[in-house]
């Protein structure tokens, strides 16, 4: 993965991890926030994302709903 890739992930996921650091106290704040982004960095690296599933897949899983 090349650092273009991991910066424009972190700058789509920086409202939720701001969003989700509200419910902290502001003394824990700045080094969750850096757990997190470490956390998001590693996973990226490691390729460990979820298998979308396709539109047809998904079509398919709300027709049998």
């Amino acid at each position: 993965m090349d650092a273009r890739f991991e910066q424009e992930v972190l700058e789509l996921l920086t409202p939720k991890i701001k969003s989700v650091l509200r419910q902290t106290d502001w003394q824990n704040r700045k080094d969750l926030e850096q757990e997190l982004i470490l956390m998001v960095l590693s996973t990226i690296k490691r390729k460990e994302f979820k298998q979308l599933p396709s539109f047809f897949e998904l079509m398919d899983k709300e027709e049998n709903m």
